[in-house]
């Protein structure tokens, strides 16, 4: 069973959740016009919050709605103004994660008012930067440009078995200001890629994973180490991620390696997933 950790200041939490949103909205940011009308994709701030869509996928992960209820209190009207929004678009889903912060009284209950439930939880975890483990790997790692774009998500797609229609949203930060991405090579062959997402004295672990084929090799415990390191050398404090909770019936590599190379749980954050839209 994993310990929850319950004395982080509240601020440090909303800085946690912001870099969250402050990361994973460049995703959706500029993409080519085609491409975003073929992914239905779209950015908009609701009730101080970020919500994000990718519509044309069936992925909640990428229909979500971050931060809603960290400026001011949620209500059944700014519910309301999200549900319609991602149904305009033709999304069939979408997850409002629900942060410590935004836990006021009541909550709960209104989200369940409008059709939503309680699907899962996802782990926020963090660290200081220093000092940066020391990894040792036989795959090479180096950091990538936009060049690499496409061998990059090609990495995650097949690491997930996501959608092919995803590789704009995985491919668009590479080359943005802010950002570094790696891969993991062996010999000349991609295996592994993992991002880092710098913003003031936070740097995020981002998007990450290992060809099925490959895990067990130290990878990511290696792209870890040199993310550790390179937010060090960049003056970052802090270190952040989410993940999957773990859990006896379920474990979850990433979450396992993250707490061995010295991530602590922060806390868990509930994702309420909406009725279906369509």
């Amino acid at each position: 069973m994993t310990k929850q950790i319950t004395y982080l200041p509240i601020t440090f939490g909303q800085d946690m959740e912001n870099q969250e949103i402050a990361y994973f909205s460049q995703h959706f940011c500029d993409l080519p016009l085609e491409e975003a009308q073929r992914l239905g994709a779209g950015f908009r701030r609701i009730g101080g919050g970020a919500a994000m869509r990718a519509a044309a996928i069936d992925m909640p992960a990428f229909n979500r709605l971050l931060g809603l209820g960290l400026e001011a209190p949620i209500t059944g009207a700014l519910l309301d103004e999200a549900t319609d929004w991602y149904r305009s678009a033709g999304a069939a889903r979408f997850f409002i994660p629900l942060s410590k912060m935004a836990e006021r009284p009541g909550v709960v209950r209104l989200l369940e008012s409008r059709g939503f439930h309680h699907y899962n939880n996802w782990a926020k975890l963090y660290r200081p930067v220093r000092p940066a483990p020391v990894v040792e790997t036989e795959l090479r790692i180096e950091t990538v440009g936009a060049r690499q774009r496409e061998a990059f998500a090609e990495v995650l797609l097949k690491s997930f078995e996501w959608s092919e229609s995803l590789r704009p949203l995985l491919a668009n930060p590479l080359g943005r200001p802010g950002w570094k991405h790696y891969l993991a090579y062996d010999g000349e062959k991609p295996v592994a890629a993992a991002a880092l997402y710098i913003r003031r004295r936070m740097a995020s672990m981002a998007f990450a994973g290992t060809l099925p084929e490959y895990r067990g090799r130290g990878a990511q415990s290696a792209l870890i180490a040199r993310r550790l390191q390179d937010a060090a050398e960049a003056g970052c404090r802090w270190a952040l991620v989410e993940t999957a909770q773990d859990k006896p019936e379920r474990p979850v590599s990433s979450f396992r390696n993250l707490r061995r190379l010295g991530f602590e749980l922060a806390y868990l954050r509930p994702n309420y997933l909406s009725p279906i839209l369509k």
